[in-house]
């Protein structure tokens, strides 16, 4: 009983650690917010193969195995965990027409850039834009 408890306190220690951790001001931002000003349905996929820069690197095609496609209705928001900069200090958010990723074969779409907009950022540039990107400007 003795160990349940210690292990129980252990645990409540941890949770408050991390817990303070994303909420204090050095410490990382819960959610980086995005904010869709289009009047169309947009898609978006990240990336985390800076310095390669190509949309070869991600699945956006809807339905598809693995598919990593995010849809935000017209003037719609969405959000993305911060903690995506684990995986490189400088992530890559490519913007899609709807319209174009539904019904344009993806290996077209790579093959002919159709991206709407690309942000590159770090976790300094997010703290700057106040952890909000909003399509378009």
């Amino acid at each position: 009983m003795k160990n349940m408890i210690n292990n129980l306190i252990l645990l409540t220690m941890v949770m408050n650690l991390s817990s303070s951790c994303f909420n204090n001001k050095e410490g990382l931002h819960r959610y980086i917010y995005l904010k869709s000003n289009s009047a169309n349905t947009i898609y978006f996929g990240l990336s985390y193969a800076y310095p390669d820069t190509s949309i070869n690197k991600i699945s956006m095609v809807p339905g598809e195995n693995g598919s990593i496609a995010h849809k935000i209705p017209s003037r719609g928001q969405s959000i993305l965990p911060a903690d995506n900069f684990v995986y490189n200090p400088t992530m890559q958010l490519f913007i899609f027409d709807a319209t174009t990723i539904e019904t344009t074969p993806w290996d077209s779409i790579v093959a002919h850039n159709m991206v709407l907009k690309r942000y590159q950022f770090t976790e300094s540039d997010m703290q700057q834009a106040n952890w909000t990107i909003t399509y378009p400007k």
